[in-house]
């Protein structure tokens, strides 16, 4: 049977020709010393976002003879959050610490970290982020609110991964991707708050799975009053339906298959309309409501249809139809209620910065439970990013949607060591914690201006043919001795 060495610094070292019992003595010793001492430099960085009584109360349903947790915890998050995140990377960071602390230096390999981050559990993962969302929530003030209500956005994306058999039984290649030629994708759909930038929560399935499947998994993180904004796709008759039975609001693009009749309803203004809809005769194929469920939606709902005018992807003014269940002209104005559903566009700009900056569009992991693992953690990155952006527009007076994820991202990058060096001084920690704050705020991005060109797809940036054959067959023919261009014509 195979023994995998736990993920303790200096253990595998420590244990060398000691008996069974004198080695989980040891261990105890070692397990105290570690989680007592101080943690890795990221975790004094966090120490006022993370609760670590969450980390502890995970960890102590766990064996002696296990890993600590909060180490482990910590290594993951230091090497989600960095530029390099290679597990090496993260090992070579714990070996510093280490030393530093006056521990036994562990070896280089990677083995038992990467076993150790399979045995974190996911209700961990999942109960921090919920307490980051909280904190969000809880500093987010009443002003930034749109007429008293939070705004929420949800759309979906998409994350490719290792080409392993686990993640491609579990999510296959994108439909018309050739055999072996492509990697397994994964399907998640996101809800973000607008106000704060913070990421509920993603919802996972397969890319052969409907976008809307997601819905179910994350309407229950909108609250009544909340006011979601979507595309096209979430303007079914049974996604509106069921909100409004929950007392949430709707803005979003009239639904492509609904034609719209802008001259039918009632006028109550130039641009705008009641309007009512119709519940289907038949409830619709791939439903996901019961037979029971699909019975109790309302026959009738009346929504009000905006007219608005806006550039396309081309550069020209197109008529749009917004339809939102805010029916007050006077206290929601149509301007107003067209206005914020254009600024839906900032849950796109948020996957790019969890997609591009944090890396999560190539997810690293090999299996599909650490798949979820992983994207949980680029969550908990992402939103401790948020929550550091929102206090430092608070200290320093600043909107903290105008301060630039990356550059929050490289003064965390920089000004790491500092927190390290400064662990048990806490005089000294709060100046850091300012300079902290005011390195932050100096990252204001100016207002951009609009685009001066249509928007175009560019050529590919290299001359890099399309793979049309399984790379085992690119493999044997640069093996031969002929010359490259005449391998990449038999390959293409």
């Amino acid at each position: 049977m195979k023994q995998n060495t736990p993920f303790i610094t200096g253990f595998s070292t420590d244990l060398c020709g000691r008996a069974a019992r004198k080695n989980q003595d040891l261990l105890v010793e070692k397990r105290h010393a570690v989680c007592e001492g101080n943690m890795l430099d990221i975790a004094q960085q966090f120490r006022d976002e993370i609760n670590p009584e969450i980390l502890e109360k995970h960890s102590e349903t766990r064996r002696v003879r296990d890993d600590p947790q909060p180490l482990v915890f910590w290594s993951f998050l230091g090497q989600v959050a960095s530029e390099d995140s290679s597990c090496a990377r993260a090992v070579s960071r714990v070996q510093a610490w280490a030393h530093q602390q006056g521990l036994t230096i562990p070896s280089a390999g990677t083995s038992s970290f990467c076993e150790a981050r399979k045995a974190l559990p996911l209700a961990m993962l999942q109960e921090i982020n919920g307490s980051l969302c909280a904190q969000l929530d809880a500093n987010l003030p009443q002003a930034k609110l749109w007429r008293g209500h939070p705004v929420k956005a949800e759309d979906g994306t998409s994350a490719q991964m290792p080409d392993t058999e686990k993640n491609r039984a579990a999510y296959p290649y994108a439909p018309g991707s050739k055999p072996e030629c492509g990697f397994p994708i994964i399907r998640l759909g996101g809800l973000i708050d607008l106000g704060h930038g913070g990421l509920q929560d993603f919802s996972f399935s397969n890319f052969q799975t409907s976008e809307l499947r997601g819905h179910d998994a994350l309407e229950p993180y909108l609250q009544a009053n909340d006011i979601l904004v979507a595309d096209r796709l979430y303007s079914s008759y049974e996604i509106i339906a069921r909100l409004q039975m929950r007392v949430i609001h709707f803005i979003g693009r009239t639904h492509q298959a609904r034609k719209i009749d802008f001259r039918k309803g009632r006028k109550i203004g130039t641009n705008e309309r009641l309007q009512t809809y119709h519940k289907p005769r038949s409830q619709p194929q791939g439903s996901r409501l019961t037979k029971e469920e699909w019975a109790a939606l309302p026959a009738t709902m009346e929504l009000r249809i905006i007219r608005s005018k806006g550039p396309d992807r081309e550069g020209r003014q197109r008529v749009r139809y917004v339809v939102t269940t805010l029916l007050d002209p006077v206290k929601y104005p149509a301007e107003e209620v067209a206005s914020l559903y254009h600024h839906r566009w900032g849950i796109e700009v948020r996957f790019r910065d969890i997609k591009t900056t944090l890396g999560m569009e190539m997810l690293r992991t090999k299996s599909p439970e650490m798949i979820r693992k992983e994207v949980l953690m680029h969550m908990i990155v992402y939103n401790l990013l948020q929550l550091l952006m929102l206090k430092s527009g608070q200290i320093h007076g600043v909107n903290h949607r105008r301060l630039s994820f990356k550059g929050t991202l490289q003064v965390l990058e920089e000004n790491r060591a500092n927190f390290g060096n400064v662990a048990g001084r806490p005089r000294l920690r709060a100046k850091e914690v300012g300079n902290f704050w005011e390195r932050i705020a100096e990252r204001y991005v100016e207002e951009r201006s609009g685009r001066n060109e249509p928007r175009r797809v560019k050529r590919r940036p290299k001359c890099t043919r399309w793979m049309q054959k399984p790379r085992h067959s690119y493999f044997e023919h640069f093996r031969s001795d002929e010359p490259p261009s005449k391998i990449l014509d038999q390959v293409a």
